[in-house]
């Protein structure tokens, strides 16, 4: 099963044939063609079951997806053009990032994914190891980590399913632990073996609502995590739509962590343009049972940045050995 299949099963089909999620999704639909009707002539044909749900239902992906119809949603209207962003990424950094400082090292690759989703970042990295030779695969170890509990079943429905070697294979190890279970922390600290890389990867995180309220605890995290487990190289990895703006809280994390003017490395900062897939058509799924179509948009602007983490900085700064959660 691949991920088109895999994608159809666990985010599309839920939303027909789960009683519970089908119900309200048709609350939506009828709060939709009542809030269309409302609109100017000339205006109701922009406004789209599709565009609805992004834009009144999941506030330009600000809504906190609490509920399981809302997780599906979002998933549904966010994922494929997330998947795309961080496989443009990858492509784009694979000669300045991935191939030296990832693939050519020695030992493992551990990555801990920040506000990850329903397995947006995860899906990404997996397809560029299977892209690989089956001996330059590393033994990369994931860990997926999102306070919202929804997302992150829907992330190990992706992991779940049989047959899944063809997103996976046995190189990829991944776990979702729960964010508020400090057990997650003891994975992270027997992951990274010696000399082994660390990655936190900062995908579309920065830029969700009430995060700038979190930035001292992922400073700190960040630094004792680092310390503890003494990989070799440390890196963020950023990407969001862009670097300042609403995403202020980045430019202030960043800020926290650098105690000395030479912590943190630029090893590339860039902004892009990238064409993504996205799906249409939501309406005729839940009246008729016709799968939404997914067609290609020509673009989506995104700023990624990718940081080398000098942790011995760290050292000396009064961060001990507990990590607070």
């Amino acid at each position: 099963m691949g991920y088109n299949e895999a994608f159809r099963e666990i985010v599309l089909n839920p939303l027909r044939d789960n009683e519970a999620v089908n119900r309200k999704v048709r609350e939506y639909l009828v709060q939709w063609q009542e809030f269309r009707s409302q609109q100017p002539v000339e205006e109701q044909k922009f406004w789209s079951f599709d565009y609805y749900i992004r834009d009144q239902i999941l506030q330009r992906a600000q809504t906190s997806c609490t509920t399981k119809t809302l997780s599906l949603l979002y998933s549904y209207a966010y994922m494929p053009c997330h998947v795309d962003g961080n496989k443009a990424v990858i492509k784009r950094e694979r000669d300045t990032f991935f191939e030296p400082f990832i693939y050519r090292k020695p030992t493992n690759v551990l990555i801990i994914d920040v506000g990850c989703g329903p397995m947006t970042a995860c899906l990404a990295l997996a397809d560029d190891q299977q892209d690989r030779n089956a001996d330059t695969r590393l033994n990369l170890d994931y860990v997926g980590f999102d306070i919202q509990p929804r997302m992150t079943d829907i992330a190990l429905e992706f992991g779940r399913r049989k047959n899944q070697n063809d997103l996976f294979g046995e190189n990829f190890r991944w776990c979702y632990p729960d964010g508020k279970n400090t057990l997650w922390i003891e994975q992270v600290r027997n992951s990274v073996k010696q000399n082994g890389t660390l990655v936190f990867y900062f995908s579309y995180f920065w830029g969700q609502e009430g995060v700038e309220n979190d930035i001292a605890i992922w400073v700190d995290r960040v630094k004792r995590i680092a310390l503890q487990t003494k990989a070799h190289d440390t890196f963020i990895a950023y990407l969001n739509k862009d670097m300042n703006g609403y995403n202020n809280a980045y430019v202030e994390f960043k800020q926290g962590l650098s105690v000395r003017p030479d912590t943190l490395q630029v090893i590339t900062s860039q902004k892009c343009v990238y064409p993504y897939q996205s799906w249409s058509g939501m309406e005729r799924w839940l009246a008729e049972g016709v799968a939404p179509a997914s067609w290609a948009k020509d673009s989506e602007h995104l700023h990624y940045e990718i940081l080398r983490v000098d942790w011995r900085h760290y050292e000396n700064t009064g961060t001990d050995g507990n990590i607070s959660v």
